[in-house]
């Protein structure tokens, strides 16, 4: 029997939750966090290949600036066609909390995939955004 789990991990981001959204559906500004070219159809049922093609996903559902349903298939570990991400963008007084979910992980790859999330995307996010909010404060208000 292949047990499965859910992975939930939240992080703080210095910008406003409509920042995180457009940053992670736009495949220039996601190469620039991540640091690999990304190519992402920024609509429902959309392609979204990221990492240099090591991340391959469909955007499932889409509401704008607060939450991102995905696909979620990576080139290393052996994720099934029930992998998905949930990601749910709530603002706070500094600027954003983004909180994954990470649905349909086997048991016994959840501490390595956690630690992939950090190194390949929450990590690089946050000091990109902390990186540019001297230029763009969170309480600037973009639109």
């Amino acid at each position: 029997m292949n047990l499965k789990s859910t992975l939930q991990f939240t992080v703080e981001i210095p910008v406003y939750p409509e920042r995180v959204y457009r940053a992670w559906l736009d495949s220039y500004e996601h190469g620039q966090f991540t640091g690999q070219p990304a190519n992402i159809q920024a609509e429902a049922g959309g392609r979204f290949i990221t990492l240099s093609g090591q991340v391959k996903s469909s955007l499932i559902r889409l509401v704008p600036h607060s939450s991102i349903e995905q696909t979620w298939q990576i080139e290393d570990f052996p994720l099934e066609s029930d992998s998905s991400i949930l990601l749910t963008l709530q603002p706070t007084c500094t600027g954003c909390e983004v909180r994954l979910q990470h649905r349909g992980v086997p048991l016994e790859w959840g501490k390595k995939l956690l630690r992939w999330w950090e190194e390949q995307y929450f990590r690089p996010l946050k000091a990109y955004f902390e990186a540019i909010v001297g230029d763009y404060v969170a309480d600037m208000g973009d639109g």
